[in-house]
């Protein structure tokens, strides 16, 4: 129904609305992810790993050296130059250890191999999963390789899922290098460097899949470029198109993405607060008051809180608004 549908019905009711408005739940604006600002179209965006951009709860200095081999630093050059339609079909390694592309990729064992890759880790709905649809377990089998899976109902369960996601690849990726520093030698942290047995190390590797690796599997991509290397979440879906072209990530999936960035944030400052502070030792759980409470108690006390006169400076000056006028029966006749 449109606004001017509405005008034509409520005066029956004797009121008609101040302004034009529509049924519909309200929506919020399109996140727009711009083109990354470079000088040339042959130019490439860098990333350069960082603990001060990491939350220290969720990895150890040590930790992230080990999975970015001494910070390496990760390029991505714009793929749509030489983009072609059959590119979609197969899989592009967003980092040096992490590939992003659809299941047909699953097909073609020889290439699993020769890229070395050690973990499929599937992105899907999990109707897919009781219907034991969308399975890497068959191939991880027949290549000596692990395989796991993120089963959502729907992209809001994405937020919840992407912590568990990121700690998988993490685990994998530490897990592959643990168990050959014990079996092969030295291979050891020492002076901010690694010392990896050249000849025999192999690297773990992540195929992160979808039915068409530009859906779910992105975002699940762009979500552990955001928590392991710091990208806010324009930089990571940037970085993911970059490396693949056909990603699709709508508008619902960049809105998960944004809160998710935003719970990002709130636990690396918190966690860098505590450790910094030391207020992580002893401390007790304190109750909190409502915003009715503190105001009277404020009040009471004599004291003027800053932060909510700036609150109530919002509200100052603001015209009152009348969302309905009512309508005079003998006017209308």
């Amino acid at each position: 129904m449109s606004a001017m549908d509405i005008h034509r019905t409520l005066p029956r009711h004797g009121a008609i609305p101040s302004s034009p408005y529509v049924r519909r739940a309200p929506s919020p604006p399109s996140i727009l992810i711009p083109a990354p600002t470079l000088r040339h179209a042959s130019d490439y965006i860098k990333i350069v790993p960082s603990y001060d951009r990491v939350d220290p709860a969720s990895l150890s200095a040590s930790d992230l050296q080990i999975i970015t081999q001494n910070y390496k630093e990760q390029l991505a050059d714009d793929s749509a130059m030489n983009w072609s339609y059959e590119n979609r079909r197969q899989a592009q390694p967003i980092l040096d250890f992490l590939y992003l592309g659809p299941s047909n990729v699953l097909q073609n064992r020889q290439w699993l191999r020769d890229n070395g890759i050690t973990m499929l880790l599937a992105a899907r709905d999990s109707k897919m999963a009781v219907a034991r649809l969308l399975s890497g377990d068959k191939v991880a089998q027949e290549l000596g390789i692990q395989a796991a899976y993120v089963d959502v109902s729907g992209y809001e369960d994405l937020v919840r899922a992407f912590p568990a996601a990121i700690r998988t690849i993490n685990d994998h990726m530490l897990s592959v290098f643990r168990e050959q520093r014990i079996n092969d030698v030295q291979g050891q942290v020492e002076d901010g460097q690694m010392a990896i047995p050249q000849q025999t190390f192999r690297r773990g590797k992540v195929l992160v899949f979808c039915e068409t690796g530009n859906d779910r599997s992105a975002g699940v991509v762009a979500a552990y470029l955001m928590s392991v290397f710091g990208m806010t979440m324009v930089e990571a879906c940037q970085f993911v198109q970059f490396k693949r072209f056909c990603t699709s990530l709508t508008d619902t999936l960049r809105f998960i993405l944004r809160a998710f960035e935003e719970i990002l944030i709130a636990q690396r400052t918190v966690h860098r607060h505590e450790l910094e502070s030391g207020s992580n030792q002893d401390k007790k759980l304190k109750l909190k008051r409502s915003l009715d409470d503190m105001l009277e108690h404020d009040q009471e006390m004599g004291e003027a809180n800053e932060a909510t006169k700036l609150d109530q400076d919002r509200f100052s000056g603001r015209q009152t608004f009348v969302p309905f006028v009512d309508v005079d029966a003998d006017a209308e006749g």
